[in-house]
């Protein structure tokens, strides 16, 4: 099944199989529709030098953006709350699977809150950007820690990919302090038979 959201990219899921002439059954398990998410992160601290927040920005393609939007309002008028609303629905799919989001610290594993904090833009290129706000639920003192950040889909039909290195920023506070970030991939074997090529970002801090 095609994965951006649940429901709605259930509906994407059909308008694909539909194209292809295949059951949903048989894509989840076989090498059909992947896409790629493009991404950018930004690691945010509170005024004490605590790691707070990730600011992540994903872009979704002219294919996905146009099968998302598919009988949405998209008039002057209704615009603005379309996208909200198309922005909430996408969330909250999202959280059910943790925002495709792996946050460690010395290997711990960093526990989010729930998105409340969101945009979601739609560019002249016919991209759909959803730029929100990933709250640690406790802010994490960095000091001589390392931290990384894994972000993959658990189905690998998205592909989360970092255009370049400089997709991947530090605040000013967490700059002081903290190594630029570097980037590894490895690519996995899901139970699926996916193999996706999943983005770990590494930062370490003094």
């Amino acid at each position: 099944m095609l994965k951006l959201t649940r429901p709605l990219l259930k509906k994407l899921s059909l308008s694909w199989v539909s194209l292809a002439g295949l059951s949903l059954a048989s894509l989840s398990y076989a090498d059909g529709y992947h896409y790629q998410l493009q991404t950018a992160t930004k690691f945010l601290a509170t005024p004490a030098g605590e790691l707070s927040a990730l600011q992540m920005a994903w872009t979704y393609g002219a294919d996905e953006t146009k099968l998302l939007l598919e009988g949405k309002d998209l008039s002057a008028d209704k615009k603005e709350a379309t996208l909200k609303k198309l922005g909430q629905a996408m969330l909250d799919d999202l959280f059910i699977v943790g925002y495709y989001s792996e946050l460690s610290v010395d290997g711990e594993p960093t526990l989010l809150n729930k998105v409340t904090d969101y945009q979601v833009k739609l560019a002249t290129d016919n991209s759909l950007t959803l730029d929100f706000k990933l709250v640690l639920k406790t802010a994490i003192t960095l000091s001589g820690k390392k931290v990384a950040l894994r972000l993959v889909d658990p189905d690998g039909v998205a592909n989360l990919v970092y255009s370049s290195p400089q997709k991947i920023t530090l605040d000013a506070t967490l700059a002081k302090t903290c190594s630029s970030p570097t980037l590894s991939e490895e690519v996995i074997s899901l139970p699926n038979d996916h193999k996706p090529t999943v983005p770990t970002v590494h930062v370490s801090c003094r």
